[in-house]
């Protein structure tokens, strides 16, 4: 359970590592695998997973504590809060797998990707607990010929191949010792291998096959402003004005036909702030460009019932706001945006904490080259949001975020990795604007292109190719992890009926025994 945490801890990014996540669910399946042969319980696996979702999500989700520490003093609460939800969550998983173990024999080979592809799943739509930041398959994300399987369904197919080789080690692990089982050891040995080529080979074979063709000119700006800055400052004009600054000397330099601008660049509402729209408009007179930011919005002020929102917009070339309507965030980030299961109006005296509305529309903007999908922050990490953006026609995928909260912490390189399989899930570029970093732009085949530094201020213009691929996640959706989470519940099904089954003939029999 330790060493499969430890190694689980340093499967993902910033880790340069390739091999620590083949290998990081072996010891836990091994054990899972006794117990279910033997004589435990599921109690005693779903322990073993309790232990190792505290101790792989503690490891890797630490910087939750420092982010947080910029909104409250409560922080470690949140971190610790965050723990106990997923480590109850992969102790399902650890129980079902269990389950099915004792249920089927089957190999885990077969079973531990099933059943681990099905959690993952299980975290992604949870409403306001769902949080997907570590699926198997982020730790391939700088391997890019190893991630191309994502376009069949998205990044749980490489989730899926990961665990099935983690299974197929466990497996060996277990015939080991047994003299006339050691042909089946080499089998399943030499099918790690196979896995391994046929991942590599349909990446391959994508890479080469998918052609890319010239589509815009994108820029961005990253003017780093600190978080504790954008919390504490008296006038957020001074923000924009570095923005506007910025923005002109990107366009004296290049003749890009979109501006990215960060999440929350424009950090109060238009209405409060009416002389930033002269600054959008002064931004770009010297080249007219459209501007696409992130801004926060509402609801009609006056009413009683005020809900706000972080949105992003998009200005005419000349600046102008209002021709199209804004994108509302829709995934909010758990406790900062909104508090799960709680009121958010008892938040509303908090400066925007714990108390944001989601949006409903996945309507992408007109762009001056085509349609625009944008994905505000932690967005990035729902396969099935760019999905629709895909889907409605966008040529291209925008992530506004600040990621100042961070830190110099692991989370802004996990969190840019996500942005490689949504560009290999849909073939679609993605350009990044980050307040504090990391900007870029990622091809339709998920290499990185460019990336900034963090806490550097940068502008640069990307020339972002297309590729005009329709995958099949776009065509049949996540249809892998859902074929996944239906065995599994088939399996749990069957196992809690036969235990009834069985309990009852115990029953009838101490029946029986009871009348003689």
């Amino acid at each position: 359970m330790i060493v499969s945490a430890a190694l689980f801890a340093i499967a993902f990014p910033p880790f340069p590592l390739f091999i620590p996540v083949l290998v990081c669910l072996v010891p836990i399946a091994i054990t899972i695998a006794r117990l279910a042969d033997g004589d435990g319980t599921g109690w005693d696996a779903a322990r073993v997973g309790l232990w190792f979702g505290i101790l792989g999500y503690g490891a890797n989700l630490y910087w939750i504590a420092i982010a947080l520490l910029l909104y409250t003093k409560l922080a470690i609460l949140g971190y610790l809060g965050t723990l106990i939800w997923l480590g109850p969550a992969v102790a399902i998983a650890a129980a079902a797998l269990f389950t099915a173990r004792r249920l089927t024999k089957w190999p885990l080979a077969l079973l531990l990707p099933i059943v681990w592809v099905a959690s993952e799943l299980m975290l992604n739509h949870l409403s306001d607990l769902s949080f997907p930041w570590l699926p198997l398959g982020l730790s391939m994300s700088r391997v890019p010929v190893m991630a191309q399987l994502a376009d069949v369904s998205s990044v749980r197919t490489v989730s899926f191949w990961i665990a099935a080789i983690n299974g197929l080690l466990a497996d060996a692990w277990l015939l080991r010792n047994e003299r006339h089982r050691r042909g089946a050891v080499v089998q399943r040995i030499v099918s790690v291998l196979c896995i391994l080529a046929v991942a590599w080979g349909y990446g391959a074979w994508r890479m080469s096959s998918i052609a890319l063709k010239p589509l815009a000119q994108v820029a961005i700006v990253q003017p780093d402003i600190p978080e504790e800055a954008k919390l504490n400052v008296q006038d957020p004009t001074t923000h924009v004005a570095t923005l506007t600054a910025m923005t002109r000397y990107e366009l004296r330099a290049h003749a890009p036909q979109l501006i990215l601008w960060p999440e929350a660049a424009l950090d109060q509402f238009l209405w409060r702030y009416p002389n930033w729209l002269d600054s959008l408009r002064a931004a770009t007179a010297a080249r007219p460009t459209p501007i696409l930011t992130g801004v926060m919005d509402s609801d009609n002020p006056l009413s009683g019932d005020f809900h706000y929102y972080n949105a992003a917009i998009i200005t005419d070339a000349n600046g102008h706001v209002g021709g199209q309507p804004a994108y509302r965030k829709q995934y909010l980030v758990p406790i900062v945006e909104r508090v799960p299961f709680v009121n958010p109006a008892w938040f509303h005296g908090m400066n925007y904490f714990g108390a944001f509305s989601r949006g409903v529309s996945e309507q992408p903007f007109e762009g001056p080259f085509g349609k625009v999908g944008t994905m505000i922050c932690y967005e990035s990490i729902y396969p099935e949001l760019t999905r629709a953006y895909a889907t409605n026609g966008a040529v291209m995928l925008a992530n506004i975020t600040n990621d100042a909260w961070f830190q110099r912490s692991s989370a802004p390189y996990q969190h840019f990795a996500h942005l490689a399989f949504r560009a290999i899930e849909t073939r679609l570029p993605i350009v990044r604007a980050a307040n504090t970093g990391i900007s870029g732009y990622i091809d339709p085949l998920g290499r990185v292109r460019a990336e900034t530094p963090i806490f550097v201020p940068k502008t640069e213009t990307y020339a972002i190719q297309g590729a005009g691929v329709q995958t099949l996640y776009l065509r049949l959706g996540d249809w892998l992890s859902g074929l996944c989470a239906a065995v599994t519940g088939g399996l749990l099904l069957v196992a809690w009926r036969r235990r009834r089954i069985d309990r009852g003939g115990v029953a009838s029999e101490g029946m029986d025994a009871v009348r003689e």
